[in-house]
């Protein structure tokens, strides 16, 4: 797993990515990344609504959606493609099967980034990825 530099100053480190910077400094990342991965596994929905999701978002004080969060938002989408490419860079998954679905994942065509609607296969393959990376953290 990457360190960090001795210097490093946690107090510099603006509160939305504290417990990061704090499970990296303490070696719990593999605990920090299997709690947001189910985050974004159970507090958001696998619906498709026919309004603009877009327009349904609100953020609590730690800048999380809250209320009807839909895994078919682009935002989630990429936030969750992020979140999958840090459990590789950061060494906390390490199963090149693992790594190589994260890859294929980060890489898929998907429907927003054409303009179009998230679909039901989509949708699946969002909660396949979470099932696979949660369970190589367990």
């Amino acid at each position: 797993m990457t360190k960090l530099p001795p210097e490093f100053d946690l107090s510099s480190v603006p509160d939305s990515l504290r417990a990061y910077f704090e499970a990296k400094m303490n070696g719990t990342l593999r605990e920090y990344f299997s709690e947001e991965l189910t985050h974004l596994r159970d507090d958001f929905l696998d619906d498709l609504p026919t309004e603009d999701v877009r327009t349904l978002a609100t953020l609590d004080e730690h800048g999380r959606f809250v209320g009807d969060n839909y895994k078919c938002r682009g935002n989630y989408i990429f936030m969750l493609a992020g979140t999958l490419q840090s459990v590789v860079t950061d060494g906390v998954v390490t199963n090149p099967k693992v790594i190589e679905r994260i890859k294929q994942f980060r890489g898929f065509d998907w429907s927003f980034q054409k303009g179009e609607r998230t679909t039901p296969s989509e949708i699946e393959m969002i909660n396949q990825i979470l099932a696979s990376v949660i369970g190589s953290l367990e």
